[in-house]
């Protein structure tokens, strides 16, 4: 059995429904469903076939839409893949995103490296300390301006995702993301408010629906990136309940490339008026990021 029969047959199992009661609920659901009927689902179930790529987005939809990923053997199964992402992701960012991250070759025979939560980590000054130096390089010159100080309050947050990836004291990547709420991320997306201007007032309590906005991202090698990005999704998945958007403000035109693969559409655009870059604000609906297309031919 494939990750779609496993989750349709443990779906139907907990909600107690016949084939032809899950064929009538997900022909209502969407109109990828209108021709569904209980031959081809079984089908589905058993392996024999697979629903196409874009079937496969509506099942993940609507069987996110009815809390099966909240607990239970959904939830286990989808978990699973998403910790199998590890591999398949570090070779398609080895063939195809080395120009967007560090890519320094790594040593042979080198310790395996580590990751861990920021905010614990017991060298976490020096690591923040990494962070803004990359962030400072990688933005328009005096545009990037939070302090260590503003930045480890930030990460303290409970509701933030800080993880360093780290080998022998050595700063190998980062990503850090902050939970907002939505109208603050809506405004930051569009260039309404700077990024650098956010208090504690905007961030959202670990049970409230929010935004994550991605603040930083920095991998020196497509393995690293693979590692931050899979535990981000594992993030996401863990916390889709309470999330309902993923945000990136970003003056990178690569990066959107990037992004799109990957779920996140660009929803503003412009030139910022003072420091002169272009800027992009993406944004969409984190099960559009955790089904995007390049994640369900990957795990699915």
């Amino acid at each position: 059995m494939n990750t779609i029969s496993q989750l349709l047959t443990e779906y139907r199992k907990d909600q107690g429904l016949t084939q032809q009661n899950l064929v009538v609920a997900l022909s209502h659901f969407s109109n990828d469903f209108k021709a569904l009927n209980t031959v081809t689902l079984s089908r589905w179930e058993t392996g024999t076939t697979s629903p196409s790529l874009g079937k496969k987005r509506s099942l993940l939809h609507y069987l996110a839409e009815k809390n099966s990923f909240h607990q239970g053997a959904c939830y286990d199964i989808l978990r699973e893949r998403y910790e199998a992402l590890y591999e398949p992701l570090s070779r398609i960012f080895t063939r195809n995103y080395q120009y967007l991250i560090g890519n320094l070759p790594e040593q042979r025979g080198a310790r395996e490296p580590s990751l861990y939560p920021l905010h614990t980590f017991a060298d976490k000054a020096a690591h923040i300390e990494h962070i803004i130096d990359i962030e400072v390089a990688t933005n328009a010159t005096g545009y990037y301006r939070v302090t260590p100080q503003k930045m480890q309050q930030w990460c303290a947050h409970p509701s933030t995702f800080a993880y360093i990836v780290e080998r022998k004291k050595q700063h190998l990547g980062h990503m850090v993301m902050f939970k907002l709420k939505n109208d603050v991320a809506e405004e930051i997306a569009h260039h309404e408010r700077s990024e650098f201007d956010i208090n504690e007032s905007d961030f959202c309590s670990i049970y409230e629906k929010g935004t994550y906005y991605v603040h930083a991202l920095y991998g020196r090698s497509p393995k690293i990136a693979a590692m931050l990005n899979v535990k981000a999704y594992l993030h996401l998945f863990e916390h889709m309940q309470t999330t309902d958007n993923v945000m990136i403000f970003s003056s990178r035109t690569d990066g959107v490339l990037l992004t799109k693969d990957y779920g996140i559409e660009t929803v503003a655009s412009g030139t910022d008026e003072k420091f002169g870059f272009d800027w992009y604000g993406m944004m969409s609906p984190v099960e559009d990021i955790l089904f995007s297309d390049t994640v369900i031919k990957l795990i699915f």
